[in-house]
């Protein structure tokens, strides 16, 4: 029990040091232009592709590809139908002050939040000296900061106090810390459970980048600075496995 709320901590560490350095920076760039907020939109979708693909589903596959294709088509139904139940952001966004438009964009980082977290609870769990766990946890980390950047310089132009943008991004991150214990479970029980719970939160994930990172990266400044985001984050991404591995 104690590793699963260890896991649980330390989900939530990973998300709010990556969120938390994005404030820091934005407290230093004040202000973002929609074509840098594309940028960052963009690459964040791009880290977080290149965590399924090179982390998240090979690992998965490697336990059971069974278990692994039950877990990305549950982790795709979730989303889509856990969005059925939401407004649609980009119509919100168009008319709306700042303020609205950050926290917005909070609550779309705290629901992608969820699957991050129970992809690093689950690897933590099922073998905490492994070193996926370590390179899983940075790449999630810096995920997390150009979200962050986003969502501070977003509310700052909104005129919002920076206890208020503090706030709004740990309650962003505080599912990261959910889906961590949820995974710290799932990753100590057997095999199956852990290739389930990867394949769960690579879908979850991967759905996630394509409905809302990726086209609410295009509704700030067009698809081409929404793409030029996304290279950069698999390239980022790419990097550090290859550093990392």
């Amino acid at each position: 029990m104690n590793l699963v709320f260890l896991a649980a901590l330390l989900g939530l560490l990973v998300g709010v040091v990556g969120a938390g350095m994005g404030g820091v920076v934005a407290s230093l760039i004040p202000t973002a232009t929609r074509r840098q907020q594309s940028i960052l939109l963009g690459a964040s979708g791009g880290i977080m592709l290149g965590v399924v693909a090179w982390d998240l589903i090979p690992e998965a596959w490697n336990l059971s590809p069974i278990y692994t294709v039950a877990g990305l088509v549950a982790g795709t139904l979730f989303i889509l139908l856990l969005r059925r139940y939401e407004s649609d952001p980009g119509a919100v966004t168009a008319n709306v002050r700042f303020t609205k438009t950050g926290h917005l964009l909070g609550i779309g980082i705290a629901l992608h939040n969820f699957p991050e977290g129970l992809a690093v609870g689950t690897v933590f769990a099922n073998d905490p000296a492994s070193s996926l766990w370590w390179e899983l946890s940075l790449l999630m980390g810096i995920h997390n900061i150009p979200e962050g950047l986003v969502v501070a310089t977003t509310l700052r132009l909104g005129k919002t106090d920076w206890r208020s943008i503090a706030l709004t991004l740990f309650l962003a991150e505080l599912p990261m810390a959910i889906g961590a214990m949820l995974g710290g479970v799932l990753g100590s029980i057997t095999t199956p459970w852990v290739a389930t719970s990867l394949g769960f939160a690579g879908g979850a994930m991967l759905i996630l980048v394509a409905v809302e990172l990726i086209p609410l990266a295009s509704k700030q400044a067009g698809w081409r600075w929404a793409t030029v985001g996304l290279s950069v984050g698999l390239g980022l991404a790419r990097l550090l496995c290859l550093l990392l591995s």
